[in-house]
């Protein structure tokens, strides 16, 4: 056994990184640039990806399940979207003017969701998200949103709220409560909490991210899909997907068609094409998406919803756009994603059983989510579908697994218990993160982190 902690393993692996990042502490806030890289005690600095793979500052090699906050279904740097951006960036980037590739990507959109009458670009997905709620609350001429207990839109003001306990605290401060007010953060899976917020008839809008919070942590009842469709409709509020990451980890059809449900709006973002920044949508039934028409004045100056955005559909991401979903639109990358995720999350669960750790791995399609502890489920779900909303995930244990992780050469989030998988994730990297995870299993039991049992 090493004398070594992992923490001091960690600091003496990673020493151009620890120097990148006491730069970092006299230049930005936090040390980091985005909350979900804030990493104790710093963050990894990668200097390129590749495939499945990425290279840090200090020469090291991981296998990468963060996959660019999970929208690289292709995997990095995939020769078809580098040719097309290579190819575009020599043709100009931004016209201020109308491209036709815009056109292409709009189409493949459409074909993809079934959701999609009409389409607006904006340059991300919270960016589309904030659209999809002013949209929704000018064509039903009301302010209430609903959303649902840790479910991720962004980082706007609506959806501050009911991102963790008290539920009806907004997770910042320097928010209007004005705002916050009219943002209604309900259970999940709750058909008696829906229908008493709906009955009331001031919400706009009910959104929810398609597979559940963070793409799954605690997913949605099958039933409930239906509940939610039949209550808005019931209520005349509109429904509201965020298929900003997990959408195209679906084949045709996204979320809405693999569960059956077509919502009024669909918001879309990094997934779409690629991860080349600037990439977002709101795709929605033309009656909602008219809102954005030019009519007469009168219209245009009191009814009509504006849209601005120098980025919006900019020849780059629709580059990128068009190489993506023609890929994505054959649902082979998904196909052998979501087979390289359930070899996965089996090797991981069957470590956690040989060393008597009580927990699950599960996940829907390409994607894993990790639970130790009890649950009065185990044993008789299928650990695809985890509705057990009350399990309680603790950070201390998820930061061990993400630096042992790292030390055996494997990229997760800095949260550790998540991960997503890409269509050239190979056999090789699976059971090579496999057998990392029983090493860092081992590692957290010796160190106390992790209990048995």
């Amino acid at each position: 056994m090493d004398s070594q902690s992992t923490e001091e393993r960690y600091i003496a692996r990673f020493p151009d990184s620890r120097v990148l990042h006491e730069k970092a502490k006299a230049l930005f806030p936090r040390g980091c640039t985005h909350d979900a890289r804030y990493t104790l005690p710093f963050p990894i600095y990668i200097t390129h990806a590749r495939g499945s793979h990425k290279w840090d500052v200090d020469g090291n090699e991981y296998i990468d399940y963060f996959g660019g906050h999970g929208g690289l279904v292709l995997g990095h740097a995939h020769q078809s979207v580098v040719q097309a951006v290579n190819e575009q960036i020599d043709k100009g980037t931004q016209y201020g003017a109308e491209s036709h590739l815009s056109l292409g990507w709009a189409e493949l959109i459409k074909s993809y969701f079934p959701s999609a009458d009409l389409i607006e670009f904006t340059s991300s997905g919270t960016e589309a998200n904030m659209l999809a709620i002013r949209l929704g609350r000018a064509f039903t001429e009301r302010s209430k949103v609903v959303k649902f207990r840790g479910h991720f839109h962004g980082g706007f003001d609506e959806a501050a709220v009911g991102m963790s306990k008290p539920w009806d605290v907004p997770n910042s401060t320097g928010l209007l409560p004005e705002v916050t007010d009219c943002t209604i953060a309900l259970p999940i899976n709750n058909e008696e909490a829906l229908e008493n917020a709906l009955s009331k008839r001031d919400v706009a809008i009910v959104m929810i991210e398609a597979l559940g919070d963070h793409s799954g942590v605690t997913g949605i009842a099958s039933s409930f899909y239906q509940t939610l469709r039949d209550l808005t409709r019931k209520y005349g509020t509109l429904l509201l997907f965020d298929e900003v990451v997990v959408g195209p980890r679906f084949p045709l059809g996204g979320a809405q068609g693999a569960k059956g449900i077509t919502p009024d709006l669909t918001t879309l973002g990094k997934a779409v094409n690629g991860m080349i920044p600037g990439a977002g949508c709101v795709a929605g039934h033309a009656d909602v998406m008219n809102m954005l028409q030019f009519k007469d004045d009168d219209w245009n100056r009191y009814k009509r919803v504006p849209h601005a955005g120098t980025f919006n559909a900019n020849p780059l991401c629709a580059a990128a756009g068009i190489a993506t979903l023609k890929i994505l639109a054959t649902g082979e990358p998904q196909k052998k994603a979501n087979e390289a995720a359930s070899r996965l999350r089996q090797g991981m669960q069957q470590s956690m059983g040989r060393q008597g750790i009580t927990g699950c791995v599960y996940g829907d399609i390409s994607i894993w989510h990790l639970y130790f502890g009890g649950c009065e489920m185990q044993g008789s779900c299928e650990r695809v579908i985890c509705i057990n909303e009350d399990k309680v995930r603790l950070a201390n244990i998820g930061k061990a697994l993400a630096l042992n992780l790292a030390l055996s050469g494997i990229g997760v989030p800095g949260r550790g218990v998540d991960g997503f998988v890409s269509a050239v994730h190979t056999i090789e990297d699976i059971d090579r993160t496999i057998a990392a995870f029983a090493t860092s299993l081992s590692t957290m039991i010796s160190e106390g982190v992790l209990p048995r049992g």
